[in-house]
């Protein structure tokens, strides 16, 4: 089997819709509204957690909730969501911030460009990482937006419309980062403990940054090596990496540190980019070599824990990696266990929702990429 290529999408936000389905199978509607708390929560004081639907366009996760904590005036760990959305899309999905009262979170209503509440409520816990079940996807692929590979519809629908329909189950590009693709070379360094390699990669790196500006500012610095003086010509769009570099020009060989001003959720997504790189290329080589092997059998996303092949072990070393690398010493909370994934993922659910333009609606579980199903679906 020849090598898997994934497609180029450059969807604008409206072709791109994705509604998040949660743990009890609510579908997260665009521009509905929601009040799922349960009355006898309203009366928290203290300890409490407000649920809120996040509504967000051209923002990714993260993005979204330090904009609304900067309004809020608040610290943005104390926001937890489900499960990361893409920026390039129009999307809804379920957060949580700690002890701020809804009225208080509704102010935010309209006031951060792109951004809505569709209801929010008290609750006793946190909106917890995984707490999905999948998403709902409503997209509108045209010979623009899918790199010239048109006309599609006659072999979506036959594919689409099989009993079953599995793909690969790839991790997207957008694992990757949605512009630099750079986020599992940090990683890699970060479980190399290569700590000031990870920083400068992740300021510095220019490849695939589309604004001259910020490309200009990061060549920059990978040649003078200033932070203090970077501080005052990088973008100011680029609020990362100006934390970064206030915290270095106060602390030049403190990279640990400066890492360590990331949110959590966003440092594991570097290690965990890292994990997906890896399982991307051992799917691709068991395709390549179209061995006969279970559609239910899965992959691992390797951790210190994880029992390894032979395989497994020279993907790793070809890496640079030791298996113990995955316990990071001098920053633990990242390390990682490992877990598994299926190779394969089923499109579920699938309509088409109108032919000119073609519109495509589907669902995927949790974790599943729609770029990689379309990917199968227009592959020849």
């Amino acid at each position: 089997m020849a090598k898997f290529e994934f497609v180029n999408f450059s969807f604008k936000p409206e072709e791109f819709l994705v509604e998040e389905i949660g743990a009890d199978g609510t579908l997260f509607e665009l521009d509905k509204a929601f009040a799922l708390g349960k009355g006898e929560d309203q009366a928290l004081e203290r300890d409490y957690f407000t649920h809120f639907v996040l509504q967000k366009r051209e923002w990714n996760t993260a993005q979204a909730l330090g904009a609304l904590a900067r309004f809020l005036h608040i610290k943005h760990l104390r926001f937890n969501f489900a499960g990361t959305k893409d920026r390039n899309a129009l999307t809804t999905q379920l957060c949580s911030v700690f002890a701020l009262p809804p009225d208080r979170l509704e102010q935010a209503k309209g006031r951060v460009k792109d951004v809505q509440i569709n209801g929010s409520w008290k609750a006793r816990g946190k909106v917890k990482l995984g707490d999905l079940q999948g998403n709902r996807f409503t997209i509108t692929p045209t010979a623009e937006n899918c790199a010239g590979l048109m006309p599609i519809a006659s072999r979506v629908l036959v594919k689409a419309h099989s009993a079953k329909f599995l793909f690969p189950n790839f991790f997207g590009l957008q694992r990757f980062g949605s512009i630099r693709h750079n986020t599992a070379e940090v990683g890699r360094h970060i479980l190399r403990e290569e700590f000031e390699a990870a920083v400068m990669n992740y300021l510095a790196f220019s490849e695939g940054e589309r604004d001259e500006e910020s490309v200009a500012a990061r060549k920059r610095l990978a040649e003078e090596k200033d932070f203090a003086k970077a501080g005052e010509y990088f973008p100011r769009h680029l609020k990362y990496e100006r934390m970064l570099l206030e915290h270095l020009a106060q602390n030049p060989k403190d990279f640990v540190g400066a890492l360590g001003k990331f949110p959590r959720s966003l440092l594991l997504m570097f290690i965990h980019a890292f994990q997906s790189k890896l399982f991307n290329l051992f799917l691709e080589e068991r395709l390549r070599k179209d061995k006969l092997w279970l559609l239910e059998e899965k992959g691992k996303l390797i951790g210190s824990d994880s029992v390894l092949t032979e395989e497994e072990i020279a993907l790793l070393d070809t890496e640079g990696i030791p298996q113990d690398s995955f316990k990071i010493k001098q920053m633990p909370f990242l390390s990682s266990k490992g877990s598994e994934r299926p190779f394969f993922a089923e499109l579920k659910e699938f309509q088409v929702l109108n032919e000119n333009p073609l519109t495509l609606r589907f669902s995927l579980d949790a974790g599943c990429y729609a770029t990689v199903a379309l990917s199968w679906l227009l592959k020849e």
